[in-house]
């Protein structure tokens, strides 16, 4: 080997071996409800990066960020940098505006249990993103509540579970396992009532089949509303003695047994189980879990490499036809590009013309991360104007660059 290769190698295994990993941002078990969070750091001198097995750009002052792309539950970001190694791990929750209002001063009563479950992916919230905490819950809801819980295997089915529980329905193999397990029964024409509310009294029994609670000989009675003799009594009151249920308040001794059961009366219920105990102690166990198969996923800002305007200056009164280019770089293994846009209000256009990599619209080359647009305009009035471009990629990130254009008399 020549002196100069020898000695570049020997520059090389150097900077390799003693190269300073810091990770800056962000801290080790962060608890979370973003979606996303950054990661921020510094190699000096700069090395070759990893994050997560990803090669990683860093910048002459040896600086590095990126966002990390959470999905609910255990997050895992390793970062590698010469021969140091460096991780965090970053618990990321789930919750809905309708539960993070505060009545009186206070938080949901239930705000906890339905954080936790809803982590964990055992319950779920409607499709506006909130939870509505008071509605009622429903058999298909419950059903399939239960058989998350129980971490049941999902069937592929190959026919209708009732006959108003489609194969097709998204909820059918729930309903299928909570049956078959004997939590839950059908009505006697063949139908579950998959909208149908559960009662208070109903939701006792279930509880008392699934956690395979042992009726209790002797009942003591501790409701006003349920007397021995009442339907539902029996599992009412064991459930009440394993204390799976409660009364409607500590100072009233009522169960309301009639009383649809509610989505967060719901949750707290499930949150008794063991199955959700077992769920809650390892989803706040930092010391395991947190491996590559939670690798969190990386995200950047799109970048702008060029953007220019043709031509840079114009007459005023003067009708021309701009041509707007705007170069991409790749994205690599990052979300890919949604849309490429342009700011025309200060020449009288729409501030988010779209622009195009298709080979339309002026763009000579379709796919090649150029985007263009051609655009007529006749300036009224000279000056300096400025056109911004933004870059929007699947996940909502921005890069965003501007270019000056110039009108005289």
């Amino acid at each position: 080997m020549k002196r100069s290769a020898l000695i570049l190698a020997l520059l090389v295994f150097a900077t390799a071996a003693y190269a300073n990993l810091r990770l800056t941002e962000p801290r080790d078990k962060l608890y979370t409800f973003t979606e996303t969070t950054m990661l921020r750091g510094t190699l000096t001198p700069p090395a070759v990066l990893t994050i997560n097995d990803q090669a990683f750009p860093v910048q002459a002052d040896g600086s590095f960020s990126c966002g990390l792309v959470l999905q609910p539950g255990k997050n895992f970001v390793e970062v590698g940098g010469g021969r140091e190694k460096a991780a965090r791990r970053v618990l990321k929750a789930v919750s809905y505006p309708d539960i993070e209002q505060l009545y009186d001063g206070k938080r949901h009563w239930a705000r906890s249990q339905i954080v936790y479950l809803s982590t964990l992916g055992y319950i779920e919230g409607y499709p506006d993103g909130n939870f509505y905490p008071g509605n009622p819950v429903t058999r298909g809801e419950f059903a399939t509540w239960l058989a998350r819980i129980k971490n049941f295997p999902v069937p592929r089915l190959d026919k209708d579970v009732f006959f108003d529980v489609p194969k097709e329905h998204w909820r059918a193999p729930y309903v299928k396992l909570a049956v078959d397990a004997g939590y839950m029964k059908s009505y006697p024409n063949n139908t579950f009532g998959l909208d149908d509310p559960i009662s208070r009294r109903e939701a006792a029994g279930i509880a008392v089949q699934v956690e395979g609670t042992a009726i209790i000989e002797k009942i003591k009675t501790m409701f006003r509303d349920v007397p021995q003799t009442e339907r539902g009594a029996t599992p009412i009151y064991t459930a009440r003695d394993k204390g799976l249920v409660v009364g409607l308040s500590d100072k009233t001794a009522v169960y309301d047994p009639e009383r649809a059961l509610t989505r967060a009366e719901a949750a707290m219920l499930l949150s008794r189980f063991a199955e959700a105990q077992a769920g809650f102690r390892d989803l706040f166990d930092f010391e395991s879990g947190y491996t590559r198969e939670h690798y969190c996923a990386l995200n950047i800002p799109p970048e702008i490499l060029a953007f220019t305007v043709e031509p840079s200056q114009v007459g005023r009164k003067e009708k021309t036809t701009l041509k707007l280019k705007a170069r991409i770089a790749p994205r690599a293994k990052f979300s890919p590009l949604a849309k490429v846009k342009v700011d025309l209000s200060q020449l009288g256009g729409l501030p988010d013309a779209e622009m195009f990599d298709d080979a339309t619209h002026g763009d000579e080359t379709a796919g090649d991360l150029t985007y263009s647009l051609n655009t007529s305009f006749q300036p009224l009035e000279a000056g300096e104007k400025t056109l911004r471009v933004t870059a929007t990629d699947k996940l909502g990130w921005e890069g965003k660059a501007e270019s000056p254009l110039l009108i005289v008399e």
